[in-house]
């Protein structure tokens, strides 16, 4: 008997999908991608001679009105995800959507809807707390290994404000970002030219409108999810200082919130040059911390290193599983939602000088 493979049309076939989802999906024995759709002729022809799909569009309506497919990715920049992704779900089909599943709490409950009211599945694809490491450290703390979570804090640092220079950017920093993309080629298998350059004036990364803010919603998002899943409730209270250093988003940020559940979060993100992401996890008995991909156990005077007791997974590979098996969804779109509804009252409360209740649907 032939095993049933689940049939994807990714939309927005940019550098993300090519160097993150593609290969990932191609190791998957179960998962087939038959289309793809973007909407420069030139880039996608490239990308269907790079992936031998048989199916093509410039147009996401187009593929889904046509194409034989059980499942749409949605990789469009984030001001785009709302329209295919409910079209998809209108249509019968399973989504997997890239973070953040939207900018504005409004079109994120939206989702959350149609993702709710469909008997479809609908993963986000924040990979963080898909690792074995953070799976570990999720069951560890309900199984009340440093007792209820009272405080969680994160710190981290990553080099992104190039990306929204008013100016020319320096040609030590394009020289960078070059080589960054080669790094990434050589590891994905994806040719550099079908590598989008984020340098260029008119990327759409580089559009504060398109992209929502700066490292914050770009990377910030992920630490975001990962606290909201941990400490499992969404935020009631926000606020937040921010600083832009002269750019159009926020260089530097320090977010203070209050869950509903009376968790405290606190999250500092730092656009410099240099990637570091700390956590301290703070409950009754213990304390929780990681660094550099290691999460460990501090108790008694005692610490011990949390070992992944899962294998390694990724949203796609998640996502397949959920669909075709029905495992459980490791992201579901409220839970998306809670991540947008954070980042937006962080914006306004930095905007606004003020405290910003959450409200959650």
């Amino acid at each position: 008997m032939t095993e049933k493979k689940l049939r994807l049309g990714i939309i927005g076939i940019g550098t993300w999908a090519l160097m993150s989802h593609v290969p990932i999906l191609k190791k998957i024995p179960r998962a087939e991608i038959v289309a793809i759709c973007r909407r420069s002729e030139e880039a996608l022809a490239r990308a269907q001679a790079f992936l031998g799909v048989p199916e093509a569009y410039t147009d996401w309506r187009e593929m889904l009105d046509k194409s034989e497919i059980d499942a749409a990715l949605v990789c469009t920049p984030h001001t785009a995800h709302l329209e295919p992704t409910l079209a998809a779900l209108d249509r019968g089909l399973h989504v997997l959507i890239e973070k953040p599943i939207s900018l504005t709490s409004e079109d994120a409950w939206t989702i959350v809807r149609a993702a709710e009211q469909s008997d479809r599945i609908l993963t986000v694809a924040y990979g963080p707390r898909f690792t074995g490491a953070w799976r570990a450290a999720k069951a560890a703390v309900e199984e009340g290994a440093i007792g209820p979570i009272r405080q969680i804090n994160v710190a981290l640092s990553t080099f992104r404000r190039w990306l929204w220079g008013t100016e020319e950017i320096p040609a030590a920093t394009r020289e960078w970002v070059q080589a960054t993309a080669a790094a990434f080629s050589q590891r994905s298998g994806v040719p550099l030219d079908l590598m989008a350059d984020w340098t260029h004036k008119d990327h759409w990364r580089r559009d504060p409108a398109q992209f929502g803010g700066g490292t914050l919603v770009g990377v910030g998002t992920h630490s975001v999810d990962l606290a909201l899943w941990l400490a499992g409730a969404p935020a009631a209270q926000v606020v937040a200082f921010a600083e832009s250093q002269g750019l159009p988003v926020e260089c530097f940020i320090n977010v203070q919130a209050r869950l509903a559940n009376g968790v405290l979060f606190s999250l500092t993100a730092a656009d410099i040059p240099e990637d570091s992401t700390r956590w301290s996890i703070y409950g009754d008995r213990g304390i929780l911390t990681s660094e550099s991909g290691e999460v460990w156990i501090q108790r008694g005077g005692k610490r011990k290193k949390v070992e992944a007791a899962t294998p390694e997974m990724t949203p796609d590979g998640a996502f397949v599983a959920t669909v075709l098996d029905g495992a459980p969804n490791l992201c579901t779109a409220r839970e998306g939602a809670y991540a947008v509804a954070l980042v937006e009252a962080a914006y306004l409360s930095a905007a606004e000088g003020r405290i910003v209740d959450v409200e959650t649907p």
